[in-house]
């Protein structure tokens, strides 16, 4: 099972369908999303994700606090070890290097199901203004 993840995904989208029935973008994100997710042989993880269409900085080598924080706004990264539970259905990324200081040595579960070449991806539900979130991100293969 681990060998069907192993490879390169593209992200495709994000969603977040609420317990009220409403489904919408991630909320920094937006509907207009990409990123790349690898899964390697040896059992490491990587995963960006960002907003496309993000604003440029003035000068690239002084970025002002304002624009470093726009831009963390729509960005997501990590990456570490991976390890799959084929039975279950679950991954579990074992987070070393982290955008959020938070994540760094956390391990995220996800499960997962993969149909033909799309990869999707369903961390496990949280609450936004009480209500509760379950988001899906969907992944297709490259190459």
């Amino acid at each position: 099972m681990v060998r069907l993840l192993v490879g390169v995904w593209r992200l495709e989208q994000i969603r977040d369908r609420m317990s009220d029935g409403r489904v919408e973008d991630h909320p920094d994100l937006g509907s207009d999303v990409d990123g790349l997710l690898v899964y390697t042989e040896s059992g490491y993880v990587s995963v960006q994700f960002m907003r496309r269409g993000r604003k440029p900085w003035k000068r690239e080598d002084e970025p002002t606090d304002a624009e470093r924080a726009r831009c963390a706004r729509g960005y997501g990264a990590y990456a570490g070890r991976f390890t799959v539970d084929a039975k279950a259905g679950i991954v579990r990324h074992e987070v070393q290097t982290a955008l959020i200081p938070n994540r760094v040595g956390v391990t995220l579960t996800r499960a997962f199901s993969i149909e033909g070449d799309r990869l999707t991806l369903l961390p496990p539900p949280f609450r936004r203004n009480g209500i509760e979130v379950r988001r899906s991100l969907v992944w297709r293969r490259v190459g």
